[in-house]
């Protein structure tokens, strides 16, 4: 397929926004591995999560074959699409399972699903996590990505891929958020610790946060990157769960310890899952967060009014609604995202909210994609 002018529009698309003289809403999906893997049209080897993360010579094509559906499979995007004019690049991928697995968690395979995790260390067995203390930041599965990415590098050195050659970037080691790792370990009691062993919760808490600084640390050394950059992402989904009084009580002094071991001043962005609005204003203001990657349920309509209109918001049709409904729906549904109000200011995103899932029908995302020309341009 010829992508020439498409891939100019977004050039324009995206060029514009940065500048912050934006022409129109730019609209991005997040198409991650589970959206290649879990999908029969994309996945025709049939490879399993368990075979992808178990094997770095099964990682490393199916990293290349996802690199491709990725730049050819959804036009309907604010995307570069087609062969890259220089290079592949791949990197080992191992999704949400990194932070509990790290911490001594079975990782769990089930048909149809991403891999994950189960908590270990519920019931009688929460002191055994404290016990065990720190990890080593190359302990477990951190030394296998370690491995990977080695592996990754020598095969790439003599590998073309459609005609470019392949180069690795590196190991992708997003941390999940300080209450959502310590959730995956000690499961939903962390939640009745917050409020009932208050002692206990907090040593936890404290495990949790120096062990990912320090990893995290580690990493940067071992690749050899700018050890403390101004600006950085955070994440922590499990904060849907408490109160905003809660939240700033017993989880945003860890925030904080853990933004400023890692990051400069800022500003920073924060991917937030679930129901969360209620947060941001507080998170905008203690922690210097001026771009949020949103889930649902979000609420379009005071949001903008709720973070002002210098902060960058990334979100729209929720996932389920993009897998099961209508043509119609979708596009009624993109439309009142963007007449919202969300757009004043000019930072909004248009997105899934959150992850694009495998299998969503295309028709719905160019249904999005063609509500956001017509509703997200910006009047002159």
């Amino acid at each position: 397929m010829d992508f020439t002018q498409h891939n100019e529009e977004v050039r324009q698309v995206w060029q514009a926004y940065r500048e912050g003289r934006p022409t129109r809403v730019p609209m991005s999906l997040c198409t991650e591995m589970r959206w290649y893997l879990l999908d029969p049209e994309l996945n025709k080897d049939g490879t399993n999560w368990e075979e992808y993360l178990n094997d770095p010579g099964i990682m490393f094509e199916s990293c290349l074959k996802h690199a491709y559906a990725v730049r050819h499979r959804i036009p309907y995007q604010d995307t570069i699409m087609g062969i890259p004019d220089e290079c592949w690049v791949v990197a080992p991928f191992f999704a949400n399972i990194i932070d509990e697995a790290w911490f001594g968690c079975e990782i769990a395979y089930m048909d149809g699903q991403s891999a994950t995790t189960r908590p270990r260390f519920t019931g009688e067995h929460k002191f055994e996590v404290l016990e065990r203390g720190i990890p080593g930041p190359f302990d477990g599965i951190l030394g296998k990505i370690r491995e990977y990415y080695e592996f990754f590098k020598d095969l790439a050195a003599n590998r073309e891929f459609y005609g470019r050659p392949v180069k690795i970037g590196l190991p992708q080691l997003g941390f999940d958020g300080i209450l959502t790792v310590a959730n995956g370990i000690r499961g939903p009691e962390i939640l009745e610790d917050m409020l009932k062993d208050e002692d206990y919760y907090h040593v936890l808490m404290n495990l949790v946060t120096e062990a990912s600084i320090g990893r995290i640390k580690a990493w940067r050394q071992y690749c050899g990157v700018d050890p403390l950059p101004l600006r950085g992402g955070i994440a922590d989904d499990a904060i849907q769960f408490i109160s905003t009084s809660l939240y700033r009580e017993k989880v945003m002094p860890y925030h904080k310890r853990f933004v400023s071991s890692i990051y400069g001043e800022g500003p920073h962005s924060m991917h937030l899952c679930g129901n969360v609005q209620r947060h941001l204003p507080i998170i905008i203001k203690e922690l210097n967060v001026k771009s949020f990657d949103t889930g649902f349920p979000i609420n379009f309509s005071t949001l903008r009014d709720q973070v002002g209109d210098d902060v960058e918001i990334r979100g729209g049709v929720k996932v389920p609604d993009l897998l099961n409904c209508s043509v119609e729906e979708i596009y009624a549904k993109a439309r009142d995202i963007l007449i919202s109000g969300i757009k004043r200011g000019g930072k909004f995103i248009l997105a899934e909210a959150n992850d694009l899932a495998p299998c969503v029908p295309l028709q719905n995302l160019e249904a999005m994609y063609a509500a956001n020309k017509e509703f997200g341009a910006y009047r002159a």
